[in-house]
């Protein structure tokens, strides 16, 4: 049976070899005379294996990054060969799949593969949510080491409605949050909603815990059913002697939350062996909170505070709060949200929380959650989180363009654009604004609304509106509406504000 030859550099070559034999296709490696792999040579190959036996070779697979077409190997030694992955994590992948999809001699494996990567992605991911072994349950979410999983809150729950809450609950459901979380107020605002709200967020289908330290509100929920506490602290610590709900232990005393990480790390287990010897049924229903400080306050020395905890509790699983730093920051949720679930993965850290309180971190949970699910996949593979088969580039591109192809010479000529004057179009003109999740278009005529119109699809609504008999239009409003309509749908996808003739960005 003739095997796959794999080229490689000199750093990587023992890495390659531990991948290859992950594969069951025979393969055989070739080491380039250079360290790194991304920087072998076309010509390099070819002057290398001029002088080797390929009669049992019937694939040469290069280095992803390799620059060029490398059809002049397969010109020159007579075997084909093409471009594998950028991660030599996903070689076993290419060579399984050989010869059953066409590899190419100008792009890395992973553009022709990105589909099978994202099927593997999702595979991993069921795998990694419904586990055979895990620390506890809470409801029917299992608790695992491996992945982290997001308990997203209901901010000032007992403010809203029942309906805003189902409303929220689905929401954050969707969003994949595995646990909503009721957040309770000061003073027991709300306690008389308390068993309501458990029920109506149960009524999501999905776990629900409540954040608060009130002792009549903890056991108003657990009576109601909850699945979680947030949190027991030396204030309320003696109330886990009656029940045995699945609880987060902060580091709260009556002066507060120690500034002192040591001190806060100490009395999360002191606590925790505390209540343990209250209640022997607590033996495995508990989860430690040491408090992640906002930045530029403590954030540092507050990680630390997760590692001195994990390095000497390996069993007990670990809550990091991620919504104050996304709150507490003007920076765009996206990234942060995605370095947060970094140092989560690193930690071992099973449950992150957060909420989306303000416009800022409008989409938080759904991004911690890629995040997350990233991270994990990065770490079983044992690469960095790059090229995982989901991602959270919004703004950015993973690749840049390809160069616009010139349809044109040297002596054609442009129209250099300049500001041109403010005129007064037509009589009718357009009112546009974004409310309910779609944008909605109202057409004035002699300044009174006419028509209205709303959708999320651009193409479809600019159609309907230029086409309607009832609205008369010349090319420059149509084009000027087209524009509008391109920055609103923008601004919907991100979660911004749109406000009509206004630069987005």
């Amino acid at each position: 049976m003739k095997k796959i030859l794999l080229v490689t550099g000199k750093t990587a070559s023992a890495i390659t070899k531990k991948y290859a034999k992950l594969s069951k296709t025979p393969s055989e490696i070739h080491i380039c005379n250079t360290d790194v792999a991304a920087l072998i040579s076309r010509e390099l190959i070819v002057k290398e294996l001029a002088g080797k036996n390929l009669n049992n070779i019937s694939t040469i697979i290069v280095p992803g990054q390799l620059k060029g077409d490398v059809t002049i190997i397969s010109d020159k030694l007579g075997v084909p060969c093409f471009k594998g992955p950028t991660q030599i994590a996903d070689l076993p992948l290419v060579l399984d799949l050989l010869p059953g999809v066409t590899l190419s001699t100008t792009k890395s494996a992973n553009s022709i593969l990105e589909s099978e990567i994202i099927r593997r992605a999702k595979h991993d991911l069921v795998r990694a949510y419904m586990p055979d072994k895990y620390s506890m349950k809470i409801g029917d979410v299992k608790i695992v080491r491996g992945i982290t999983q997001v308990v997203a809150e209901i901010a000032d729950a007992p403010m809203l409605t029942g309906d805003e809450i189902l409303k929220k609950a689905i929401y954050y459901k969707n969003s994949g949050a595995k646990i909503i979380d009721i957040g309770m107020m000061s003073n027991e605002t709300g306690l008389e909603k308390v068993g309501e709200m458990v029920n109506i967020v149960k009524s999501a289908g999905v776990p629900v815990s409540i954040d608060t330290v009130c002792e009549k509100e903890i056991l108003a929920a657990v009576d109601a059913g909850v699945d979680m506490i947030m949190s027991y602290d030396e204030t309320n610590c003696e109330v886990a002697g009656s029940i045995d709900v699945p609880a987060v232990v902060i580091p709260r005393d009556k002066s507060g939350i120690p500034k002192n990480i040591c001190d806060r790390v100490n009395l999360v287990e002191k606590l925790i062996g505390k209540i343990k010897n209250l209640n022997n049924n607590y033996e495995n229903k508990l989860i430690a909170d040491t408090i992640l400080d906002p930045l530029n306050f403590n954030f540092t020395e507050s990680v630390i505070g997760y590692y001195k905890f994990r390095k000497r509790n390996l069993e007990t699983p670990v809550l990091m709060g991620a919504g104050n730093v996304v709150e507490l920051i003007d920076a765009d949720s996206v990234g942060v949200n995605a370095l947060l679930m970094g140092i989560a993965s690193e930690l071992g850290i099973e449950l992150a929380f957060t909420t989306e309180y303000s416009a800022k971190t409008i989409g938080s949970v759904r991004e911690l959650v890629t995040a997350a699910e990233m991270m994990y996949l990065a770490k079983i593979k044992n690469q960095p989180p790059k090229d995982m088969g989901i991602d959270l580039l919004i703004l950015k591109d993973k690749r840049g363009a390809e160069d616009v192809l010139q349809e044109y010479d040297e002596n054609f000529k442009f129209i250099e654009v300049k500001k041109t004057p403010i005129r007064q179009i037509e009589e009718g003109c357009f009112r546009i604004y974004l409310g309910g999740g779609k944008i909605n278009v109202i057409y004035y005529l002699a300044e009174n609304p006419l028509t209205g119109f709303r959708g999320t699809d651009v193409k479809n609504l600019y159609k309907t509106i230029v086409n309607h008999p009832g609205i008369k239009i010349g090319s420059e409003h149509a084009a000027y509406l087209g524009k509008e309509l391109g920055k609103a749908q923008t601004a919907l996808k991100l979660g911004k504000s749109y406000i009509q003739d206004a630069e987005l960005f």
